[in-house]
C-alpha cells in the first residue's frame, strides 16, 4: 500500500536527482567554423626567450612550416610543421613535436600578416597532443640591425588539457614568411 509519505519521499527524490543532474550537466559546446582563407605560411627560425633560460635549459624553441590553405590553394589546410628542440626552464616537455593534422590556417594581415594555426601533434610521451601557434610576420631583414623581429608563439596540451609547452619570443635566426589574402 503506497502512504502520503512514500509519495511524498519519490517526488522529492526525483526532484534532488533531477535538479542536481540539471545544475551538473556539461553544456555542449559548438566548436567554431575553421575555413581557413587564402593562406601560404613558410619558414624555418630560432626563437629565444632569455626568461625561460637557466643552467640546464637554453630559453629556445626552433619552428620549420610550409603550410597552405584556400579555395584556390588547397581546400584544406596542408604542410608540415615540426616545433624542434624544445628547451624552456619551465615546460613540462622538451624535444620536438610534429603536426600530424592541421585542422586550422587563418591568416589576417597586409604589413605585419599574422598566422593562427591550430592542430594534433605527435610526441614523445605525450598522449592526445594539440597545439595552437601566432606567427608574425614582421618583414624583418636577417641582415639589418633595425626593426621588429617575426614572433612566434605556440601552446602544447594533452588529452586532459594540461599545459606541456608553452613559448612566445622574437625570431633570433632565421625567418617566416606569411601571405594572407583579406
Amino acid at each position: 500500500m503506497i502512504t502520503r509519505r512514500m509519495v511524498t519521499f519519490v517526488v522529492f527524490a526525483v526532484t534532488v536527482v533531477c535538479g542536481s543532474s540539471v545544475i551538473h550537466a556539461q553544456q555542449p559546446q559548438i566548436p567554431t567554423l575553421q575555413v581557413c582563407n587564402s593562406s601560404d605560411v613558410r619558414g624555418d627560425g630560432r626563437i629565444k626567450i632569455d626568461r625561460r633560460a637557466d643552467l640546464n635549459h637554453s630559453g629556445s624553441f626552433g619552428v620549420k612550416l610550409s603550410l597552405k590553405c584556400g579555395p584556390n590553394e588547397a581546400p584544406y589546410p596542408e604542410g608540415t610543421l615540426d616545433i624542434y628542440e624544445i628547451d624552456m626552464s619551465d615546460s613540462i616537455f622538451g624535444g620536438t613535436l610534429t603536426a600530424t593534422t592541421i585542422e586550422q590556417i587563418t591568416t589576417t594581415g597586409k604589413h605585419t600578416a599574422m598566422a593562427f594555426l591550430s592542430g594534433r601533434c605527435t610526441a614523445s610521451g605525450i598522449k592526445g597532443c594539440r597545439f595552437w601557434m601566432m606567427i608574425t610576420d614582421n618583414r624583418f631583414s636577417t641582415t639589418g640591425t633595425s626593426g621588429t623581429p617575426d614572433i612566434v608563439s605556440f601552446l602544447v596540451f594533452d588529452h586532459t588539457g594540461k599545459r606541456v609547452a608553452h613559448g612566445t619570443g622574437p625570431v633570433v635566426s632565421g625567418f617566416f614568411t606569411v601571405r594572407a589574402e583579406n
